[in-house]
Parts: C-alpha cells; sequence; structure tokens
C-alpha cells in the first residue's frame, strides 16, 4: 500500500498502523515488513496493547476477548489534511478487506476536499 501511494501521490500520505501487540513485538513487526520490501516502507506502527485505541472507537473483537484475545476488527480509515475521518471499512470478517484501489480512491478523494 505504501508503495503505491508514493508511486502516485509522491510521499503525501502516510499509513499508520495500529496493533494490539507489545512494542516489542511490533518492532519486531516492523523490522520484518521492511526486511521483505527491502527497505524503509515509510509505515508508522503504534501498540497498543492495552487495546485504549481499540476500545475508543469501538473496534474489540468480541467473541476473541471473551477468549482472552484482545483484538480490533481489521479496520482502514481516511483522514484528510485537517484530521477529519473521510472514509472508514471495518469487517468482522478479517478475510475481507479493501482493496488497494479502494483506499486509493478514496484518499483521492479526501485530497480533493
Amino acid at each position: 500500500m505504501q508503495k503505491l501511494l508514493d508511486a502516485e501521490l509522491g510521499g503525501k500520505v502516510t499509513v499508520i498502523a495500529i496493533a494490539p501487540e507489545p512494542v516489542e513485538k511490533l518492532a519486531e513487526m516492523a523490522r520484518k515488513v521492511q526486511q521483505g520490501a527491502g527497505k524503509s516502507t515509510g509505515i508508522v506502527f503504534l501498540a497498543d496493547a492495552d487495546h485504549t485505541t481499540i476500545d475508543a472507537y469501538g473496534l474489540l473483537n468480541e467473541t476473541a476477548a471473551a477468549r482472552g484475545r484482545f483484538l480490533p476488527h481489521p479496520t482502514t480509515y481516511v483522514l484528510d489534511a485537517k484530521g477529519i475521518v473521510r472514509w472508514k471499512f471495518t469487517e468482522v470478517d478479517y478475510k475481507i478487506r479493501p482493496t488497494n484501489a479502494m483506499v486509493l480512491a478514496e484518499v483521492r478523494k479526501a485530497q480533493a476536499r
């Protein structure tokens, strides 16, 4: 996604990934992503081990939480330059995600405002 955004928008967009892992585990995940890309991806990784952000946005997967795993429903937000949410995609089935083309189209719309 970051490569697509960089090619299309010349670094005018930041991808932020928030995950329910502790900082150390998330840092390892970030290293693996960058190694797979062969360079710095420009993705900002933020840890939410205590699921404060997940809870604040109402994204907690209650089924997983009942089993002791505090996971969010996968969600993508597109914010404009003022920080206003212009698009949100949440799906309870973790296998269903927005396509890169869908996200890019929404980024273009947000930038046109």
